[in-house]
C-alpha cells in the first residue's frame, strides 16, 4: 500500500474509516509512543537501536485523509548543552529533537513540547545505576482533550498507553464522544482496545510510514 492510494475514499475507508460518520474529529499523536512503534515494524533493523523510523509528515498525511478539525503532537526536546562543541552527541540529540517538533508544525500539527528530564537512578541498594530519561504528556493531552471537549465529537488518538483509559471512558459515558484508536498491535493495552468505538491496528502502514532520508542538496537535514 503506498500513500498516494489512501487519497482515494476506498482505501481511506478499507484502512482507516469514513469520516462522515463521526462528526469533528480532533486527532491527538503522542509521537514518543508512536516513534517506538518501528520497534515492532522492523525488529531485526532495530534490535539494538532506532535504524529505521516512522516519518512524521507522512504520519500528518495519512491523518489528513479523514479530514480532522484540528490535530496535535505531543514530543519532548533533550536540552542544549553550550558548554559541550556543537557537534558533541548530546548536542546532535538536542538539535534532533526540536528539528522534529519543527517538522511536526511544517505539517500543520499544534505542537506541546517540554524538555526531558534526566533523572539519576538507583537500585534497592542505593547503588547508582544511570540515568533515565522522563517525558510524560500525559496531562499535556489530557488537559487538550478536556478544554476542547466542546468542539469535536470525535478523538482520534494515536496512542495505546493504558493511562489513556479512564479519561476516555470519562469522554464516552460523560461527554457522549466516540473514540478511534490507532496503535502498533504490539504497543495497544488492553484497556485502550477495549474502550475504543473503533481501534486500528498501525502495521499495514509501516510501508506507508517508513521515514526515508532525502539528500537532497540544500535542503534541511534532520531525522524522522
Amino acid at each position: 500500500m503506498q500513500l498516494s492510494e489512501l487519497q482515494g475514499n476506498l482505501y481511506r475507508d478499507t484502512y482507516l474509516f469514513d469520516p462522515v460518520s463521526y462528526g469533528r474529529i480532533f486527532a491527538f499523536v503522542d509521537f514518543a509512543n508512536v516513534r517506538h512503534w518501528a520497534k515492532s515494524f522492523w525488529p531485526i533493523e532495530n534490535r539494538l537501536f532506532l535504524q529505521k523510523e516512522i516519518d512524521i509528515s507522512k504520519v500528518g498525511k495519512v491523518i489528513d485523509t479523514v479530514k480532522p478539525s484540528r490535530k496535535f503532537f505531543y514530543y519532548g526536546y533533550h536540552r542544549e548543552h553550550p558548554e559541550l562543541s556543537a557537534q558533541h552527541e548530546l548536542n546532535k540529540k538536542h538539535r534532533k529533537s526540536w528539528y522534529r517538533i519543527a517538522k511536526a508544525q511544517d505539517c500543520g500539527f499544534s505542537t506541546r513540547q517540554k524538555e526531558i528530564k534526566e533523572i539519576n537512578d538507583f537500585d534497592e541498594d542505593g547503588k547508582f545505576v544511570g540515568v533515565r530519561r522522563k517525558c510524560n504528556f500525559d496531562i499535556e493531552m489530557a488537559m487538550d482533550m478536556l478544554r476542547h471537549v466542546e468542539q469535536y465529537d470525535t478523538v482520534f488518538l494515536r496512542s495505546g498507553d493504558s493511562d489513556f483509559h479512564k479519561l476516555l471512558l470519562y469522554l464516552k459515558e460523560k461527554k457522549k464522544k466516540q473514540v478511534i484508536t490507532v496503535c502498533a498491535r504490539d504497543f495497544v493495552s488492553k484497556e485502550v482496545d477495549e474502550c475504543s468505538d473503533l481501534f486500528i491496528p498501525a502495521d499495514p502502514f509501516k510501508d506507508i510510514l517508513e521515514y526515508v532520508k532525502d539528500t537532497s542538496p540544500g535542503l534541511r537535514q534532520g531525522r524522522a
